[in-house]
């Protein structure tokens, strides 16, 4: 079980370390033409009316959840695999066969994820992300106890959604392009340190959830088999969560419409720039 545990935990860190390295390249690129060497910087603005500011910016309150959930999300399914594994399969060792396979598509997913974005934008990826890891959990409801279509569900349900994890920064700085458009400030370290903050505590609610849903079916290491209980919080964990938070959030980026009216946003905030440089 310590061997399992620690190479899901490999790939689970590894596949963190590969979307931050990317995210943050990938948010460079999206704000460089705003963070031009000759512009000044940001003239500081007040805790407490910064973080009114964002909590008034609909799109970063959505960025903020996705990255909350994902992060409950994420280290709940690295966790529940080797409960799934022992448990359901009644061999904890396959964790490390499941974890191997999940290294290869996570590298692949990495891979392609610029030239999926570039094809089908930003909106889209995210769309085929929620959606199709929520298809992938509701396959594991229907048969639960299937060795294979576990494996391919998982497979596929991790795969698809890598390219929507290299959008983090993307969606961040695309947030703080809004707060310069409607409140004349871009409140780039409040964004992201929030956000950041927000991924933290999300890490820390899933111990807390995890341990709820496996007390709330009377989980009992010592036993040789699963009770009928024990099972169905396993279940919880590993498919109803994963269909439920991932409907759950692209009901909510629906209204993240900002992909379209950005180049409008930015037109505006440099002609009033502009205007303000010839009055001075």
């Amino acid at each position: 079980l310590r061997i399992s545990a620690a190479v899901a935990g490999f790939v689970v860190l590894l596949s963190l370390l590969i979307c931050y390295a990317n995210g943050s390249k990938a948010m460079r690129k999206a704000v460089e033409d705003d963070t031009a060497a000759a512009e000044p910087e940001e003239e500081p603005v007040e805790f407490l009316t910064a973080v009114k500011c964002l909590f008034g910016n609909k799109y970063w309150v959505i960025v903020l959840l996705f990255n909350l959930i994902t992060a409950v999300s994420t280290a709940i399914a690295s966790a529940s695999g080797a409960y799934y594994c022992k448990w359901i399969f009644g061999n904890d060792n396959l964790v490390a066969i499941i974890g191997a396979l999940g290294l290869l598509a996570t590298f692949i997913g990495f891979a392609i994820s610029q030239p999926i974005i570039r094809g089908i934008g930003i909106k889209w990826t995210i769309y085929i992300g929620l959606v199709g890891a929520a298809a992938m959990a509701g396959i594991r409801c229907i048969m639960p106890e299937n060795f294979i279509l576990y494996i391919v569900t998982s497979l596929v349900g991790s795969f698809i959604q890598i390219p929507l994890m290299c959008l983090y920064g993307v969606l961040t700085a695309m947030t703080v392009d809004y707060n310069e458009w409607k409140y004349g400030k871009r409140l780039v370290a409040t964004s992201g340190g929030a956000i950041s903050f927000g991924s933290k505590v999300g890490a820390g609610l899933s111990a807390a959830i995890l341990a709820l849903l496996l007390q709330a079916g009377n989980y009992d290491a010592s036993l040789a088999v699963a009770t009928s209980s024990m099972k169905w919080s396993i279940y919880a964990i590993s498919n109803y969560m994963p269909l439920i938070t991932n409907l759950v959030m692209f009901v909510i980026f629906i209204r993240f419409d900002l992909e379209k009216k950005l180049p409008d946003m930015k037109k505006e905030v440099a002609e009033r720039k502009q205007k303000k440089a010839q009055e001075s």
